[in-house]
């Protein structure tokens, strides 16, 4: 005789085990009979290596008594669900997405290497290399990312680095901040070398003078200590180069950044140690011309463009794809096809523009949005509905990249396009004029880099031979999902590239002087 209440206690604790396992979610399963009792099969869409591991990990855990020890399975999923966005895998990724969204050099752990996905451009090779590098990209292009396979690499061969999240000083002046960030990298490199208290020693040294109030005399202080941490650093890098990691270094002011970089060089330059650092390329000032400091492209340092706009619609799609279909793989998904088709992949990637972490962010929404609404996969409904909410994020990421006297010019520039686009010319896609020494051509940049604004070709020639033309798309934020905006002409209407008869045909936004 069955003992049914044994049965519902034995079969809660796997399910226990289970949620413990993957963070609270447990898998489908189903209870089947068979000739030396009831045994339990767990079901996944895309069986894998890790759910194997999980299902035995619960039967090692669960004791003898327990009616279903050694009678646990793991099949593939018999049929797709009816309800795709519902069953646990699909949780799993939504978990997964949304810790993806902040990289760092914690990020994934150990299994960073494995769930990497390559640049469109395979920049990999490059950025492992030992040579100085600079990584240009919007907000959300991949750039930790970029840094962290290479931090990666050279973890797993147990080579020194530092790295140093820049946002720690965000907006930061003072020559203070030099002591502190040269403060964190020595005491990283402690954990390397066998002189471990020296780099501390030092390190708490760098620690007080950035506290200090006295900005003159840090400065002279910082150029006293820089030989004999020049001298430590080469003790280390003697039998293997040491690299410093500098992410999100465009938070920083702009005068101070060439600081930074100058004394860091002074202390690699000739001494086996190598600085890589991210940031958005109309907020970074890597070299300071008038007063010689800083790194200077291209001698000094390789500059990496990590981020295409949407001038390659098409890469840009299948990389996209390509990190989706990581992540649904590493959640028992064979792939996202189930749960988003073409027509929405290709609204997703023009109404990210192409920026990865936008892409995964407005998907994770679209993913909440087509549930609530009872929904069998993603809509684009749902996305666009996600898009224009988008924008108030937008303008918060602002407050953390771009300081207020610049913010103040950039804003009034992006009414006015904003009033061109959606009032004047019902289009949402323009040309203007590249002129490098105007003020409002640099605003314009300045916009791109904030994402207010995106790329579609970076140089055209609809008129004039000599008069050359950018042509940019107004953020779909600002339109798409709003009733008001219904009349606007979309353009481009897919993700895939673009003729460049179409593109002349864009209305031209007169520079402003």
């Amino acid at each position: 005789m069955i003992d049914h209440e044994k049965i519902d206690v034995d079969l809660n604790e796997i399910l226990g085990l289970c949620k413990k396992y993957l963070d609270g979610i447990c898998l489908s399963y189903q209870v089947k009979e068979r000739p030396d009792g009831e045994f339990i099969s767990f079901e996944i869409s895309n069986p894998s290596e890790k759910f194997y591991a999980i299902i035995n990990k619960i039967n090692d855990h669960i004791p003898c008594e327990n009616k279903y020890k050694d009678k646990l399975s793991l099949i593939k999923r018999a049929k797709k669900s009816d309800d795709i966005l519902l069953i646990p895998e699909v949780q799993l990724l939504q978990r997964e997405i949304s810790a993806s969204l902040t990289v760092d050099k914690y990020t994934f752990g150990d299994e960073f290497l494995k769930r990497y996905t390559p640049s469109v451009t395979e920049l990999e090779k490059q950025i492992v290399v030992s040579a100085n590098h600079v990584v240009y990209g919007r907000r959300g292009s991949g750039k930790s990312s970029l840094l962290a396979y290479a931090m990666h690499h050279l973890k797993s061969e147990s080579k020194p680095f530092s790295w140093i999240a820049m946002q720690t000083y965000a907006a930061r002046k003072d020559f203070q901040v030099l002591a502190s960030v040269l403060s964190e990298i020595t005491r990283d490199l402690s954990h390397f070398s066998n002189r471990d208290q020296d780099f501390i020693s030092i390190s708490d040294e760098l620690e007080k003078l950035g506290e200090s109030d006295e900005a003159s005399e840090v400065y002279s202080r910082l150029q006293k200590m820089t030989p004999r941490i020049k001298r430590m650093f080469g003790e280390l890098s003697i039998n293997s180069p040491v690299t410093i990691f500098l992410d999100d270094f465009h938070v920083v002011d702009l005068d101070i950044q060439p600081e930074i970089l100058s004394i860091l060089y002074a202390i690699t330059r000739g001494n086996n140690g190598y600085i890589k650092l991210s940031g958005i390329e109309q907020l970074t000032n890597i070299w300071d011309g008038k007063k010689r400091k800083g790194l200077e492209p291209p001698h000094d340092i390789q500059t990496l463009e990590l981020d295409h706009n949407l001038t390659q619609p098409d890469q840009s799609k299948g990389h996209i794809k390509n990190i989706l279909d990581r992540h649904a793989s590493y959640c028992g998904l064979s792939n996202i096809d189930s749960m988003a088709n073409d027509e929405y992949m290709n609204r997703l990637v023009l109404s990210a523009a192409a920026v990865p972490r936008d892409a995964l962010s407005l998907f994770l929404k679209s993913i909440s949005k087509s549930i609530s609404k009872r929904q069998r996969a993603v809509s684009i409904t749902s996305l666009n509905s996600a898009t224009s909410e988008s924008i108030q994020e937008k303008l918060k990421d602002i407050e953390r990249d771009a300081f207020s006297d610049e913010k103040a010019r950039a804003l009034p520039a992006l009414e006015g396009i904003k009033n061109f686009c959606l009032n004047d010319k019902k289009i949402s896609a323009f040309l203007v004029e590249i002129s490098e020494k105007t003020q409002y051509y640099a605003d314009i940049q300045k916009l791109i880099g904030l994402r207010f604004l995106h790329v579609l070709h970076k140089g055209i020639t609809p008129y004039r031979a000599g008069e050359r033309y950018i042509a940019l798309m107004l953020d779909y934020g600002f339109y798409i999902g709003i009733r008001s905006a219904r009349s606007i002409e979309i353009f481009p209407k897919n993700a895939e590239s673009m003729i460049t008869g179409d593109l002349r045909r864009l209305p031209i936004l007169k520079n402003k002087k």
